[in-house]
């Protein structure tokens, strides 16, 4: 490490290690708040993943290590500066601290780095999975391009952490007051900044790129907006990517005094990392709140039902990689019972979510016919036939009704209409 020139030194004001003026402890609130509510709703995510859907991925996986980094940066950010003089100028910071100090700096380039870039690449796989299998269709560009970009975002992070670690050689070198030994070092502080500003792209990217995607599943309006208002919310992260940038210009290229100018950095950093990790996890949360607060949600029912001509109750039901041991249960049940004279009229209502679809296993020759009075069954079986039953099924939702209206609602087509029927 370089310490400033002696020209600029000389007119620094005498140090005060005693008491010196302090930005406080601001920083380590807003770590513990923003490090608390991302950490909250990841795992809400998770929870959504593993119990409700069904249907965890690689972009779970990939939203969990970038929570770890980011309270890996919380922590450091925390320690270096209650301990170790980030909040105060430079000439009140000790040199005995200096350092642990760029120990301290280069663990959280790294750490926001990967935190990021992982909160990215989670979003983009998300996008992703969107679009079901393969990238055949009409998203085929789209799935291209969704690609593309998370090979962009990578390889900026990994550029930019091997010139983190490896801008001086020997390494020990960039934390090193003034080494007596022979080295080199790059101009660290004009790769921060390029990182910085390149980091503002790569967010605006992650934050628009989704957009066009959701407006084109097959899903109201309303829900659609709202979806697409969640990723809006990426703004305020890039708007705190740009704040960020403008600070590691001040801190490390207009000015010495690196610790007081550039505290806000590490404050504009917390916010930006952890809402991003809120966006990414955010619209992963719609079966958790449809599960457990489904009145918000009833526009949707309506929709089905409406679809049906009918006004009985249904149920938002979620995708599951298998049927638990109450739902087979149920319906081996509903089946005996319509089988021990002839065949049932089974209505089976898709739910066709953006993140949970999956292809029918059924087909259209597996429907039974339309009329429970053509069953010949008793009048007491007759009626509790045309009782509304719901048997839970994994994503679909089976009804037994006493209509004799075809079957219009069911459809095996999947939310994107690059798909056709199985």
């Amino acid at each position: 490490m370089q310490l400033p020139p002696a020209s600029v030194m000389a007119h620094w004001p005498t140090p005060n290690y005693i008491d010196p003026l302090s930005r406080g402890g601001a920083l380590l609130v807003v770590n513990i708040v923003f490090t608390s509510l991302s950490f909250l709703v990841v795992c809400m995510r998770i929870y959504t993943r593993l119990r409700i859907t069904g249907s965890v991925g690689l972009d779970d996986a990939t939203i969990i290590v970038s929570m770890l980094f980011a309270i890996a940066m919380a922590v450091v950010t925390s320690l270096a500066s209650a301990q170790y003089g980030w909040n105060r100028h430079i000439w009140d910071v000790p040199l005995e601290w200096i350092p642990t100090s760029e120990k301290l700096n280069m663990m959280f380039q790294v750490f926001f780095s990967f935190a990021s870039t992982l909160t990215k690449l989670s979003l983009l796989w998300f996008c992703r999975r969107l679009l079901g299998a393969g990238i055949k269709g009409a998203f085929r560009s789209f799935n291209l391009c969704l690609i593309a970009a998370m090979f962009v975002v990578a390889a900026m992070c990994i550029t930019f952490v091997c010139m983190t670690i490896f801008q001086c050689n020997p390494v020990r070198a960039f934390w090193d007051l003034e080494p007596s030994y022979p080295y080199h070092c790059l101009n660290g502080n004009n790769d921060v900044f390029a990182a910085s500003v390149v980091n503002i792209f790569t967010d605006l990217l992650c934050t628009v790129l989704p957009m066009p995607l959701i407006w084109r599943l097959k899903l109201p309006v309303r829900q659609r907006v709202a979806v697409i208002s969640i990723f809006g919310v990426g703004i305020v992260v890039n708007v705190a990517g740009a704040i960020r940038t403008a600070f590691v210009y001040k801190s490390l290229i207009a000015s010495y005094d690196s610790t007081w100018v550039g505290w806000p950095i590490f404050l504009a950093a917390a916010i930006e990392i952890n809402l991003g990790l809120i966006c990414a996890s955010a619209p992963a949360l719609r079966p958790l709140v449809a599960h457990f607060v489904p009145r918000l949600f009833q526009s949707t029912r309506n929709l089905a039902s409406s679809s049906l001509g009918q006004s009985g109750r249904t149920q938002k039901l979620w995708r599951s990689t298998g049927l638990s041991k109450d739902s087979r249960s149920r319906l081996s049940s509903a089946q005996q019972h319509a089988s021990s004279d002839g065949p049932e009229r089974v209505e089976i209502l898709r739910t066709i979510e953006m993140e949970t679809w999956t292809q029918s296993r059924n087909s259209q020759h597996e429907m039974l016919p339309a009329s429970s009075k053509a069953l010949g069954l008793p009048d007491h079986d007759q009626k509790h036939m045309e009782s509304r039953c719901d048997v839970r099924v994994g994503e679909d939702e089976v009804r037994s009704s006493g209509s004799s209206s075809p079957l219009e609602f069911f459809t095996h087509d999947s939310p994107f209409e690059d798909r056709g029927p199985l």
